[in-house]
């Protein structure tokens, strides 16, 4: 149908051909970016329940079931300080899955939901064939912290345990036979960082035994690594012999030479994985025993610390040097020989400058400091770790003084002790206290626990310098009596708990797997406790200072990456007068990836020009000092961070608890955390050629490009569709003949008007054409055919004599999308009156007519749906 009737603009516009359209994505130079302007987005509330709050980490926070009657959109979950003291036995379970065997001296490590129970003794007998050759993987229900059964056993295995072989491998110079079984090793399990499998087990050293080899058992040096898949399935094992444990020459040096006739193994030795801050995994063997039965000196106990490096491959590298032919190198001594204590991996935030930074550091508790154990170790250690080179600054300075000085602290000595650390709590795990071998008498039911500060140092819990507390066998027991265990091994999962509920969750489930009782016999039994809660321990007191990190989170916008307009957060601080120091320190950090959503994702610069940065929110801007109020806390952050449009698809929140050092026993409480989000990317159609041309006096032409590119960027910029829907827009020509030629007859030209609606059009409208939207294509350009400009008034053809047919001089400006179909934003809008940047009027062309369009210029029947204004 020929368009011959009075053009309308209705609210919903058809879709039309595309006519002599030129379709092409080309970059414009640099443009001049408008100011930003604030927008009312979508609030997604991001951590709220018991549940959501589980997922993040936490340092001396714990999660709470409160408020116990929230008000909506609140809901029961919260952040709070932990309560500190002893743990409560209440939390603590014996596991109805069991060990496919009884078993003694087996690491346990855990990677995600999967626990892996490698080798271990099945009787207490050194010198016969007991070792196990299995790794036992279970699998954790991470919402009960059961294990999870299955209706039949598996191969070598139980319901709940299935059975992967160790691979017989040469166990060093005492054996010439290849052997898997071994006992009393040490282990660790490093995450993966690429790829898709799970992540790496260590196996490093242990005690083996066989007929063929010697009369009794000795201490290999081997290394093994095994690989865990996706599935948590081992689906292979490497071992080389530069992995191998070093041994060194009389001169203090590694000896390198696989075939040395004096080369020794260890065994029960204090082995910790650190994934340090600048993201390097870095493993760390710290003294041990070494029982070699073809040597000279038989049995040795070490003072010595190595420690090598996993790269990203899963192969262990020298730390320092590429091309050394062992992988391992040496550190500073123990100030003692140290064998059968354990050593923990510690991480915490403090402020350094202003700045929180993340450190790492190891503690060395227990064990014995001679081979028959008839002294155990009663001091603390503390190695502060180098994030970038894995060096150990070692001090005893471990505890907290009340002047706020630093001591060194004793604690009760014991041997087969275990321990792990979670939430900036130190858990030392059973063990024995009696000296001698094996021990077996003095096994304990207890975890005493302590809590370290941001300076990784111990606090005084009791205010009766008692760092660790829960050593009473009698009140603080843990274990479901009558159990005591030595030599057995612990492990944390993360605790799934449910979608909402009133009951107090869990952070994680700790497990206490396996161990010799108090007649040295090897048990199966399997203990689970849940940690991280508010109900964990029986105290009152609160740690003074906390952090918690939440998980990175998606925050994409219908799918696409978002523009974070605002933070919002609900805190609950305690009554004023009751507690008026206690405030909550937001930060958050943002980044735009392809498709992942982790921690690596985030560039860990400081730098003010790093996007990715942690950025302080201040909630409360009445007070100097706080940076919450009670309440509800919103910040803007176009008024927070002016000039930056921040971008994400990934983010991820942290949250610094600060105590009134006079109301240790109250907290203040992190209810739930929001973002407010738009999609970031806008369709801004530019101007790209506007041009009135005139051929010998005679107007001839209307020479109009459009082009959609946002701030010069195609990711900034979304297609029109994408972003309103299809159908057309319209452009707009005012054109006036001035009476007196040095006199403009047109200074301005209306600007879009998002309130005008889709039937408006601008008054000094004299001509107007359709652009259909989808030839708006991030980058796209359209150029408006000369045949399709109609009148404004009635829609018909236009008379190009009837305008241009005065001799005279014209004014001509232009609008773009006057009824704001397109989605731009404000920034997009401004620019719809000329080029790139228009002034505040618009920018008006101005041509002189000497002569009448004769001919008129070239018109064409154009066959279209009826497209109503």
């Amino acid at each position: 149908m020929r368009i011959v009737s009075r053009l309308h603009r209705p609210l919903r516009l058809l879709a039309f051909f595309f006519i002599g359209a030129a379709l092409l994505l080309v970059l414009l130079p640099p443009v001049a970016v408008q100011a930003l302007e604030d927008e009312t987005g979508v609030t997604e509330i991001i951590d709220n329940t018991q549940a959501e709050f589980a997922s993040g980490v936490f340092q001396r926070t714990v999660v709470a079931a409160t408020p116990d009657s929230p008000t909506n959109p609140d809901q029961i979950g919260a952040i709070e300080l932990a309560p500190v003291g002893a743990l409560n036995r209440n939390n603590w379970r014996t596991a109805t899955a069991t060990l496919p065997q009884p078993l003694s001296d087996a690491p346990v490590v855990a990677l995600d939901r999967y626990l892996f129970v490698i080798g271990g003794a099945t009787s207490p007998d050194a010198e016969a064939e007991n070792r196990s050759s299995y790794v036992y993987r279970g699998i954790v229900d991470q919402e009960s912290g059961e294990l999870v059964a299955r209706a039949e056993p598996y191969p070598n295995g139980n319901d709940t345990f299935a059975a992967f072989a160790i691979q017989p491998t040469d166990p060093g110079p005492d054996c010439d036979t290849p052997l898997a079984g071994r006992s009393r090793a040490g282990a660790v399990a490093v995450p993966a960082t690429s790829g898709t499998n799970l992540g790496f087990i260590f196996v490093i050293g242990g005690s083996m035994y066989d007929t063929d080899c010697q009369t009794y058992d000795f201490s290999t040096n081997l290394v093994q690594r095994a690989t865990v898949n996706a599935s948590g399935d081992i689906i292979g094992w490497s071992a080389q012999n530069s992995w191998r444990f070093p041994t060194l020459d009389d001169n203090g040096n590694i000896i390198t030479d696989v075939n040395f006739p004096e080369l020794r193994g260890v065994q029960n030795v204090q082995v910790v994985h650190v994934r340090t801050s600048a993201g390097i995994d870095f493993i760390y063997a710290i003294g041990g025993l070494s029982i070699a039965p073809a040597q000279f000196l038989q049995e040795d106990i070490y003072p010595y610390v190595f420690y090598t490096k996993v790269d990203t491959n899963g192969n262990l590298v020298h730390p320092t040097s590429a091309g050394s032919a062992t992988v391992w190198a040496r550190l500073a001594d123990l100030p003692f020989a140290l064998h059968s204590g354990t050593a923990i991996a510690a991480r915490t935030t403090r402020i350094e400058g202003g700045v929180p930074v993340q450190q790492d550091a190891i503690f060395l508790l227990g064990g014995c400091t001679d081979i028959e154990c008839t002294t155990l170790n009663t001091s603390v250690y503390r190695a502060d770790i180098n994030p970038t080179t894995g060096a150990l600054t070692w001090t005893n300075q471990v505890a907290r003084t009340g002047s706020g000085g630093s001591q060194a602290i004793s604690i009760q000595g014991r041997q087969g002790v275990t321990g792990i650390s979670f939430n900036n709590r130190i858990y030392y795990v059973t063990g024995s206290t009696s000296t001698g071998t094996p021990g077996a008498a003095g096994a304990t039911a207890t975890i005493p626990v302590a809590i370290y500060n941001d300076q990784f140092l111990l606090e005084d819990l009791t205010s009766s310098s008692n760092y660790f507390v829960g050593f009473d066998e009698n009140n603080d027991y843990v274990l479901p009596q009558p159990n005591r265990r030595l030599n057995a091994s612990v492990a944390l999962v993360p605790a799934v708990p449910p979608a909402s509920g009133s009951t107090q969750v869990n952070a994680a489930w700790m497990y206490v797997i396996g161990g010799s009782n108090q007649s040295n016999q090897p048990t199966n039994t399997i203990f689970v406790g849940g940690v991280g809660g508010a109900n964990e321990t029986t105290g009152t007191i609160r740690a003074s200072e906390g952090w918690y990190y939440s998980q990175p989170f998606s925050v994409l916008t219908q799918g696409e990456t978002s523009r974070l307009l605002a933070m919002k957060w609900f805190t609950d601080l305690n009554p004023p007068l009751a507690n008026p120091e206690a405030d909550i320190r937001i930060q958050f950090r943002a980044v735009v990836t392809s498709g992942t959503c982790r921690e690596s994702d985030f560039n860990p610069s400081t730098s003010t020009s790093n996007p990715s940065r942690w950025r302080d929110l201040d909630g409360d801007t009445t007070d100097p000092v706080l940076r919450s109020k009670n309440g509800e806390n919103v910040v803007r952050l176009i008024n927070a961070f002016p000039g930056e449009e921040i971008k994400a698809t990934c983010m991820q929140y942290r949250a610094q608890f600060i105590q009134d050092p006079g109301q240790n026993s109250y907290t203040p409480k992190l209810l739930y955390f929001a973002v407010e989000k738009v999609v970031a990317a806008k369709p801004d159609i530019l101007i790209d050629t506007f041009n009135v041309q005139t051929t010998s006096g005679s107007f001839t032409n209307i020479a109009l490009t459009l082009r959609n590119l946002r701030n010069n960027d195609l990711s900034a910029t979304r297609s029109v569709v994408a972003a309103v829907g299809g159908g057309g827009f319209f452009v707009d020509l005012c054109i006036v003949k001035r009476t007196n030629p040095s006199t403009p007859a047109l200074t301005a030209v209306p600007a879009p008007d998002p309130n005008a609606g889709a039937g408006a059009t601008p008054d000094c409208a004299t001509v107007s054409a359709q652009v259909p939207k989808e030839a708006m294509n991030p980058g796209a350009t359209y150029t408006v055919p000369f045949a399709d400009w109609v009148t404004a008034s009635g829609g018909t053809p236009v008379d190009w004599n009837a305008i241009f047919g005065e001799p005279g001089t014209y004014d001509v400006g232009i609008v773009v999308d006057y009824n704001a179909l397109t989605g731009e934003d404000a920034q997009g809008r401004s620019n719809n009156r000329g080029e790139n940047v228009s002034p505040p009027n618009g920018i008006i062309r101005t041509v002189t007519i000497t002569a009448p369009p004769n001919p008129n210029p070239t018109s064409y029947d154009i066959f279209v749906p009826v497209i109503l204004r």
